[in-house]
């Protein structure tokens, strides 16, 4: 894997690609109640809301911090992301050509309950992370990016990013040792910096 910043893209891809997924299923099978308290559960009798969770409530222009003050209308808005399963973006990755992985269907496990759809996989170097990656000023400018990036447009239109899916956290850990240049050398010895993908 070299310097492994390959290795860490495709994983915080996948990662964000599965958590979509794991959404879309989720909130097809569940109704508004109990996927709300998923998303924010009674931890030893309270309720509160994460840091990423209060950015979305923000997006929605809810200005409400106590989770349980929330109305019915609110909570359904804060929980659902409505993603539109034929207007999905985000593809998984793998860091080989695989002509035949370029477009698969997923969900044809019984556990999935019969909700499919067609998607692809790209190369790991094609990936908006390891663009964001190579491009990114800053660790700060890198989980600004991270957040913002659009994975999908819900039923409505309008995009679904992965702050949305309450992934920027998470993708900024799979990539916290590839944010710096790996320093190599070369087979005559030259001391070399390695950053990213080709």
């Amino acid at each position: 894997h070299l310097t492994g910043d390959i290795h860490a893209v495709t994983a915080a891809n996948n990662l964000l690609a599965a958590q979509m997924d794991a959404r879309i299923f989720h909130e097809q099978t569940q109704k508004d109640g109990p996927l709300y308290d998923r998303l924010v559960p009674k931890l030893k009798g309270v309720r509160k809301f994460s840091p990423i969770q209060l950015r979305r409530l923000q997006k929605l222009g809810i200005k409400k911090t106590d989770p349980d003050s929330l109305t019915d209308e609110e909570r359904t808005k804060f929980a659902r992301l409505n993603i539109d399963p034929k207007k999905v973006m985000w593809n998984r990755v793998v860091d080989l050509n695989d002509r035949y992985l370029r477009k698969i269907t997923i969900g044809q496990s019984p556990t999935e309950k019969g909700f499919t759809r067609e998607t692809s996989f790209d190369i790991a170097v094609a990936s908006e992370i390891m663009a964001i990656l190579a491009l990114g000023t800053n660790v700060e400018d890198i989980k600004k990016r991270l957040a913002s990036m659009v994975v999908a447009l819900d039923t409505s239109g309008d995009p679904v990013t992965a702050d949305d899916l309450g992934m920027t956290g998470a993708l900024m850990v799979l990539l916290r040792d590839a944010f710096e240049p790996t320093l190599m050398q070369s087979l005559e010895g030259t001391p070399v910096l390695v950053h990213t993908g080709p």
